[in-house]
């Protein structure tokens, strides 16, 4: 019923696009999210007057080493991408979005050459993503509630904290965590004291994260992943931070269903709920911002195995602006098994990224690298990715990029040849 309804939103919004008078002779009032609220001039209305804005993108990627079928063009994507704000009453605001996609690459090849779980996770999607109702239930204390992402720990590459929200990784190193966390269901309260927050959250909803289809591109494996859903039973997060000049830091506690891990390369026990004790903080010097995230993990389990292990993850990372227009940023993470280890894993498991972004052309042109690898010598595996970012004006935005997938272990090194170049085109309404 709710795919229904979205169909039924995305059409009703494009079919009024289509009338050009409807796009004419308004002024808008930002509110919270962006929320739009229309001026009218006789009987016209904008779409930002019904609450709604969007986004439309056309992506290409050509794949210039991989294997039929999913050789030279690789996705020929159509996305539209809606959302509306509206607000309530006394601050009370909810907020919907949710995309729509169709990749035309699996019509132009023919369809027949693709597998069944290839086309249900790639060629089509409807979705509804945030999905939440926002306000004060008193001076102090604050209610969010409904489909949203959470996001803990401050980097913005590795996750050691950040573990609320599964991930999409159907396209691997595609894009950054910030576009791939997916929303689940929570209740997160936000009570406020002075400089601190103290943020308790029920998890209403058990989402896993969507992974490489089998007989995709990026599912090198003869046989299809078992399908296992999480059960449907509550889980429960707790954090705690504060704001303080120069510095911050926050304090987490989660008992909650386990996400699938890259790395280390054993199946992930997604059924069983894991303790999470954990800290994260940013010290500001200078030009430098200094982060540092640390979570020990109780419970940690794998499938097929009744062990129970300890891991401790811990990551440090550096942040420079120095520069101008230039950002420059390092991380490096550990993930360590404590006493015991499950089957063939290594006690330490290291992932490193390295990132620069810099603007030009008064900050219209963005460009921007990034390398992620993994193991102990940074050579299991990784990938690194080149975009250029151009702002050709307020509503229309392009991309121009390409993906280099680095051998290492099993899994990298049967992906090192889906090396592409992608371009994207977008119009914001």
């Amino acid at each position: 019923m709710l795919r229904f309804f979205l169909i039924f939103v995305l059409c009703a919004v494009v079919a009024q696009g289509a009338d050009e008078d409807l796009l004419e002779g308004f002024e808008d009032d930002g509110f919270g999210d962006g929320v739009a609220v229309a001026q009218p001039q006789g009987d016209s209305f904008t779409l930002q007057s019904y609450g709604f804005e969007g986004k439309l993108t056309q992506e290409i990627a050509y794949a210039y080493h991989n294997q039929p079928p999913h050789d030279k063009v690789n996705s020929l994507r159509s996305t539209l991408f809606l959302e509306y704000n509206h607000e309530l009453f006394d601050g009370w605001k909810i907020k919907l979005n949710g995309n729509a996609f169709y990749d035309w690459s699996y019509l132009a090849k023919g369809r027949e050459k693709f597998s069944k779980e290839d086309k249900d996770a790639l060629e089509s999607q409807i979705e509804l993503f945030d999905a939440y109702i926002q306000g004060s239930l008193t001076q102090n204390l604050d209610l969010k509630l409904g489909r949203q992402v959470v996001v803990w720990g401050k980097s913005d590459t590795i996750r050691v904290v950040d573990i609320l929200n599964p991930l999409d990784n159907r396209r691997p190193g595609m894009v950054d965590i910030e576009d791939l966390r997916l929303p689940v269901t929570m209740a997160k309260f936000d009570y406020y004291i002075d400089k601190w927050h103290i943020t308790p959250i029920a998890i209403l909803e058990q989402r896993k994260d969507k992974l490489p289809p089998f007989k995709g591109d990026f599912n090198p494996y003869p046989l299809p992943i078992p399908s296992i859903h999480k059960p449907k039973k509550l889980s429960f997060a707790l954090n705690v931070g504060g704001e303080f000049e120069g510095y911050d830091v926050d304090f987490y506690y989660a008992n909650t269903y386990q996400n699938f891990e890259f790395y280390p390369k054993q199946s992930i026990d997604i059924t069983k709920k894991v303790n999470m004790l954990g800290a994260a903080a940013n010290v500001v010097t200078g030009s430098l911002l200094v982060k540092g995230e640390v979570a020990y993990f109780h419970n940690y389990r794998y499938a097929q195995d009744s062990t129970k292990y300890k891991r401790l993850d811990m990551l440090v990372g550096v942040e420079y602006n120095g520069i101008s227009e230039t950002t420059l940023s390092v991380d490096l993470a550990d993930k360590r098994f404590i006493d015991t280890l499950p089957q063939n894993a290594e006690r330490d498991n290291l992932q490193g990224a390295f990132r620069i972004t810099s603007d030009f052309m008064h900050q219209t042109l963005h460009a921007n690298y990034l390398i992620s690898v993994f193991g102990k010598r940074f050579d299991a595996g990784g990938y690194q990715r080149l975009w250029v970012d151009y702002d050709v004006s307020d509503s229309i935005k392009t991309t121009v990029g390409l993906v280099d997938y680095l051998g290492g272990n099993l899994f990298f090194d049967a992906i090192s040849d889906n090396d592409m170049v992608f371009a994207q085109c977008s119009y914001s309404f």
